[in-house]
C-alpha cells in the first residue's frame, strides 16, 4: 500500500514537473516534430540589417521572425494577450547594428479592431523583451483608431531612434539616442502641421528637408525645417487617375521616394529632385517576365542596405535587385537543429506525460482500488471520473449544440445588419464619392457617425466586435470607400468573389466566410441603391471568428462553471448522503475493531432499523458467546501458563501450548540462577508434611517475584529452591540476588516475631549457552534445560555456605555485566570443585549481606584480593599473613580462614606436584 501511494505521489510529482515545463514552452506545440520548414502565412512587412539577417511580421501580425542569410530561424517573437483578452500587434520594426529591435506594438480590443494604446518596444539580439520607449494611449471616441494607431515608420538612423506620431493636425518626430535609451524617453525632434483637411497616411525620413509623408487623400509632401509642407506627388501635368495614390511610401539609401500603386499594381520610384519623373520599379510585366507571382494585394516594401528592394506579400518574400533581377520567392523558413531538437524533446515529454498520466490511472485504478481502502475514497477514486466525464460529455453537447445555435444566430444578425446599411448609407451620396480626395469629407464623416451609432453606442454591449465596410460599385470594379481598418485607402479595388457579384448583379444579400492572414472571418453583404434603385454599393458586416470564439469561450467558460458547481453539489449531497449511510456501518466497523482488539464488553448499539441493526444485533450474540468463551480460554491458559512459563513458549517461537512438539528446541546464552534453603532437611523433620508444603510456598511465593520483575523466568522448583533463567541482561539476574538476600532480613524479622527460627540460602549464578526445549514422550511432555552451566550454578550453590558466601559468581557474569561498578564482590580466584575438571573463577557477591559483614568485606577486599593474588604465585608466606589480618578483622570470613590454612600448608610442608595456584573445596 505505501508503495503504491509513493510510486503514485512520485508519477504526480513528474507529471506535475512535466505539465509544468510543456506549459511554459506550449507556443513550441505549434510547430510539429520532424517538420523541417515553416511557411509563411499572413506576412506584413520584412527588413533586413547590415549582417543580411531578415526580420519578418507574420502570422497577421502576431509574430515577429529573424531568419539568417542561409534562411533558417533563429528565434520568434510572439505578442502576448491583455489583462481583459486584449490583442497585440506588430506594426512596424527597425533594427539597429547591434541588433536591437524596435518595434511598433499596437494593442487592440479582444475583437481586433479598436486600438486601445501603442508603444515603441525594444528587443534584446536573441529576441528577449528590453523595455518600452515610448505609450500612446487611445481612451476616447475623440481619439479613437481602428487596426492602426498614430505611431509612424520607427528607424534606426546614425545612433538614434526615430518614429512618428500623427497628432491629427500635425506631424511630430521623435528621436532618442540608442546608447541612452535606459537613462532617457524619447524627444520631440521636429513638427510639421498638416494641410487643411488632409491626414497622414504613412511618414519616412529624419532630416530637415528631407521629411515626406503621405495622406489619405494621396498625395506626397515635402516638410521643411520651418514646419511648411510641400506637394511633390502627383503635381500637375503628371498623367494620373485621382484613384492611383501611393502606399507603403518610404525612402531608399538616395533619398528616393518608393510606393506601391494598387491601382496600376506597380512598384514606382520617384526622385524628389526630378517630380516629374516616375520610374517604375516592379510591374505585372516584369514579375511574369522573372517567372514570379505578385498579387498586389496588400503588398509590402522596404529597402535593405544593399539598395536591394524587399517586396512582402502575404505567404511569400521577394527581392528587387540593384540590376533589376526580382529573385524567386521566399515561401518558408527553415528550422535550426536545436529547434527542431527542442520541438522533438517537447512532443517526446508530451508522450511520456501521456504515459505517466496512464500510470497514474492504473496505479488508482488497479493498485490501490484492489487494497484495502475506505469506502468513501474507493467512491471519490470511481466517482469523481465518472461524474466528470459525464459533465464534460455534458458540456461538449450542450456547446456544440449552442455554438451551432450562435453561428446560425450571427448570420442572421450580420445579414440583418448589412440590410440595414441601406437605412445608414445614402445610395446618392455614396455615388457622389468620386476619389480619395473625399476622404473625411462632410459625406464621409456622416456615413461613420451613422454607422457608429448603430453599432458602438454601448460599448459594454456584448454585440460589440462587428467590422463594418461600405464599398462602391463603379463600372463592375468594387472600391473600398470606408472600413473599421484605418490602413485601407479609399477607392482601394476589392476583389470579386461569387457572393458580392451576386450582391452587385442580382440584387440579392449573401453571407460567407472566409480565412485569410487576420483571421477566419463571417461575413454578410447586402446592396445599397440610389434613389433611382441602381445598385451604387454594398454593405458589409462581418466578424472575426476570434470574436465569435472569444464569445463561445466565455458561454463555454458560463457552462463549465456552473457544471463544476452542479457537480459539486452533487459530490457534496452525495458524500453526505454516503457519510450518513455509512454511519451505521462505521459505528459497527468501530465496534468489531475494539472487540477484535480485546475488549470484549463491547456493546454494538445502532438504531437505524434495518439490515445494519440486524447485523449489530448479530454481533452483539457473537461477542457475548465469543466472551465467554474467550473466559474459558484466558482462564485455561492463566493456569497452564502456571506450569510452563510464556517466556517459555516465546523463546521457542510458539504461540501457544498447542505448537509445542516434542523434540523443539533452541539455543540460548543465558544467566543461570540456582537458590536453595541451607538446612532445609533439618527444618522438615520439625514440621508436619503440610506445615511442610505451606512453608516451602510460602517461602517461594515471598521470593519468586523478584525472579519476575527483572524479566526472568520460573524454569522449575526443586524442592527447597528453584531454578531461574534471565535471557536479558546480567545485570538484571544478579539484581534480582540482591533484593532476594535484602529480602531475607525482612523476611526473618517477620520469622523472629513469632517465634520462628530463622533460615538461610544460597545463590549460585553462572552465565552461559544452554539448550532449552522440550524432552520427554509423546504422552508426557516437559520444558526443560540442558546446559553445563545449570551444573556449574547448582555446584556454586553449594559452596556458598564453606566459602561464607551468600551469592557465587562465576567470572562470566562479571564479564557480562553493563556496570560493574554498581555491584559490591570480590574475587574468590580460582577455585578447584570436586567433579568439574577445570577450576572455576569465582567472585564473592555480598552486596546483599547484613550491614555488618558487607562492611567488614568491604573494609577487607583489597587486603583479601591481593593475598589471593600471593597464593596464586605461590607466595604462601605472604598469603598467609595477608589472610591472618583479613581474619583479625573478619573473624567470620569463611573463604579466608581456608586460605589461611592452605597456606599454612604449603609453607610448612610444601605443595603436591599438581598444584597450579587454585583453592580446593569439596
Amino acid at each position: 500500500m505505501k508503495k503504491s501511494i509513493a510510486a503514485l505521489l512520485l508519477v504526480l510529482l513528474l507529471l506535475g514537473a512535466a505539465g509544468s515545463y510543456l506549459s511554459v514552452h506550449r507556443d513550441s506545440f505549434t510547430l510539429w516534430p520532424f517538420h523541417k520548414s515553416m511557411p509563411f502565412d499572413g506576412l506584413s512587412k520584412a527588413i533586413s540589417d547590415h549582417q543580411n539577417n531578415l526580420f519578418v511580421i507574420d502570422n497577421a501580425k502576431k509574430t515577429i521572425h529573424k531568419v539568417n542569410s542561409e534562411g533558417v530561424l533563429q528565434f520568434s517573437i510572439t505578442s502576448d494577450l491583455g489583462k481583459n483578452g486584449e490583442v497585440y500587434r506588430f506594426n512596424d520594426m527597425a533594427v539597429d547594428d547591434q541588433g536591437y529591435l524596435y518595434t511598433i506594438r499596437t494593442l487592440l480590443d479582444p475583437y481586433g479592431i479598436a486600438v486601445k494604446s501603442e508603444q515603441i518596444v525594444r528587443y534584446t539580439p536573441n529576441g528577449q523583451f528590453d523595455r518600452s520607449l515610448f505609450t500612446q494611449e487611445y481612451t476616447d471616441s475623440q481619439t479613437r483608431r481602428y487596426r492602426l494607431g498614430s505611431l509612424r515608420n520607427v528607424q534606426v538612423r546614425e545612433g538614434m531612434v526615430y518614429f512618428f506620431n500623427d497628432e491629427v493636425t500635425q506631424l511630430a518626430l521623435y528621436q532618442q539616442p540608442v546608447k541612452e535609451i535606459s537613462s532617457t524617453t524619447p524627444q520631440l525632434a521636429y513638427t510639421v502641421k498638416l494641410p487643411e483637411n488632409k491626414y497622414v497616411s504613412e511618414a519616412d525620413g529624419y532630416k530637415p528637408n528631407e521629411i515626406y509623408f503621405s495622406t489619405r487623400s494621396g498625395e506626397i509632401y515635402r516638410a521643411f525645417q520651418d514646419g511648411r509642407s510641400e506637394l511633390v506627388y502627383p503635381l500637375p501635368g503628371i498623367d494620373r487617375t485621382r484613384r492611383n495614390f501611393p502606399e507603403s511610401m518610404h525612402l531608399d539609401n538616395q533619398g528616393r521616394l518608393i510606393f506601391i500603386d494598387f491601382n496600376s499594381k506597380t512598384i514606382s520610384r520617384l526622385d524628389p529632385k526630378q517630380p516629374y519623373i516616375i520610374e517604375g520599379l516592379v510591374n505585372e510585366e516584369k514579375v511574369k517576365a522573372s517567372g514570379v507571382e505578385l498579387a498586389f494585394d496588400a503588398t509590402t516594401s522596404s529597402i535593405s542596405e544593399d539598395d536591394s528592394l524587399i517586396i512582402v506579400e502575404a505567404t511569400q518574400i521577394n527581392r528587387r535587385l540593384p540590376d533589376g533581377t526580382i529573385t524567386p520567392s521566399l515561401v518558408e523558413v527553415q528550422y535550426s537543429s536545436a529547434m527542431q531538437t527542442k520541438v522533438i524533446l517537447l512532443w517526446s515529454l508530451a508522450v511520456v506525460g501521456i504515459i505517466l498520466l496512464l500510470i497514474a490511472v492504473k496505479i488508482i485504478f488497479f493498485n490501490l482500488l484492489q487494497r484495502r481502502l475506505p469506502l468513501m475514497m474507493k467512491q471519490i477514486f470511481i466517482l469523481i471520473p465518472v461524474i466528470a466525464v459525464s459533465m464534460i460529455l455534458l458540456s461538449t453537447v450542450i456547446y456544440t449544440s449552442f455554438s451551432k445555435k450562435m453561428e446560425e444566430e450571427t448570420f442572421s444578425e450580420l445579414i440583418l445588419l448589412a440590410r440595414n446599411g441601406q437605412n445608414l448609407i445614402d445610395g446618392d451620396k455614396l455615388q457622389s464619392l468620386t476619389s480619395p480626395l473625399d476622404y473625411k469629407g462632410t459625406i464621409y464623416n456622416s456615413f461613420r457617425k451613422k454607422i457608429q451609432s448603430v453599432f458602438e453606442n454601448n460599448e459594454q454591449d456584448d454585440n460589440q466586435g462587428f467590422y463594418k465596410a461600405v464599398y462602391k460599385y463603379e463600372n463592375g470594379i468594387i472600391y473600398r470607400i470606408l472600413e473599421d481598418d484605418d490602413g485601407m485607402h479609399m477607392f482601394n479595388p476589392f476583389q470579386q468573389t461569387p457572393e458580392n457579384q451576386q450582391v452587385v448583379l442580382e440584387g440579392k444579400p449573401a453571407t460567407g466566410q472566409w480565412q485569410d492572414f487576420s483571421g477566419e472571418w463571417r461575413y454578410a453583404i447586402a446592396p445599397i441603391y440610389n434613389s433611382s434603385g441602381k445598385i451604387v454599393g454594398v454593405f458589409e458586416t462581418s466578424k472575426n471568428l476570434d470574436g465569435i470564439l472569444r464569445h463561445r469561450q466565455m458561454v463555454l467558460n458560463s457552462i463549465i462553471r456552473n457544471i463544476v458547481f452542479i457537480s459539486i453539489g452533487l459530490l457534496l449531497v452525495l458524500f453526505l448522503m454516503t457519510y450518513v449511510l455509512l454511519s451505521s456501518i462505521r459505528k459497527l466497523r468501530n465496534s468489531v475493531g475494539e472487540i477484535a482488539k480485546g475488549n470484549w464488553d463491547t456493546v454494538v448499539t445502532i438504531n437505524t432499523r434495518d439490515e445494519v441493526s440486524d447485523l449489530g444485533d448479530s454481533v452483539n450474540i457473537m461477542a457475548s458467546r465469543i466472551r465467554e468463551y474467550i473466559t474459558k480460554v484466558e482462564n485455561f491458559s492463566q493456569s497452564y501458563y502456571r506450569f510452563v512459563p510464556q517466556q517459555f513458549l516465546r523463546f521457542l517461537n510458539k504461540e501457544s501450548i498447542l505448537d509445542v512438539e516434542l523434540g523443539d528446541q533452541v539455543e540460548k546464552n543465558m544467566s543461570i540462577l540456582i537458590f536453595n534453603i541451607r538446612g532445609f532437611f533439618h527444618i522438615s523433620k520439625k514440621l508436619s508434611p503440610e506445615e511442610n508444603f505451606n512453608f516451602v510456598n510460602s517461602f517461594l511465593k515471598r521470593f519468586g517475584p523478584y525472579v519476575r520483575n527483572h524479566q526472568g523466568l520460573m524454569n522449575k522448583y526443586l524442592g527447597a529452591g528453584f531454578m531461574a533463567l534471565f535471557p536479558n541482561r546480567a545485570d538484571e539476574a544478579l539484581l534480582a540476588c540482591i533484593e532476594m538476600r535484602r529480602e531475607l532480613e525482612i523476611y526473618n524479622s517477620h520469622r523472629a516475631k513469632v517465634g520462628y527460627q530463622p533460615v538461610d540460602f544460597g545463590i549460585g549464578l553462572h552465565k552461559g549457552p544452554l539448550r532449552l526445549g522440550i524432552i520427554g514422550e509423546e504422552q508426557r511432555l516437559e520444558g526443560n534445560v540442558i546446559s553445563d552451566g545449570v551444573n556449574v550454578a547448582t555446584i556454586l550453590e553449594k559452596m556458598t555456605e564453606p566459602l561464607g558466601a551468600s551469592i557465587l559468581i562465576t567470572d562470566y557474569v562479571v564479564q557480562s555485566l553493563e556496570q560493574p561498578a554498581g555491584f559490591h564482590y570480590r574475587n574468590l580466584g580460582l577455585i578447584q570443585v570436586e567433579g568439574v575438571k577445570e577450576p572455576l573463577h569465582l567472585f564473592d557477591v555480598y552486596q546483599g549481606d547484613p550491614e555488618t559483614i558487607r562492611t567488614l568485606k568491604d573494609k577487607t577486599k583489597v587486603l583479601f584480593e591481593q593475598a589471593v593474588t600471593y597464593y596464586q604465585v605461590g607466595r604462601f608466606y605472604d598469603a598467609r599473613e595477608a589472610f591472618l589480618m583479613v581474619i583479625k578483622m573478619n573473624r567470620q570470613d569463611k573463604a579466608a580462614q581456608l586460605y589461611f590454612y592452605l597456606c599454612d600448608e604449603y609453607f610448612q610442608h610444601g605443595t603436591t606436584a599438581e598444584w597450579n595456584g587454585t583453592l580446593s573445596v569439596s
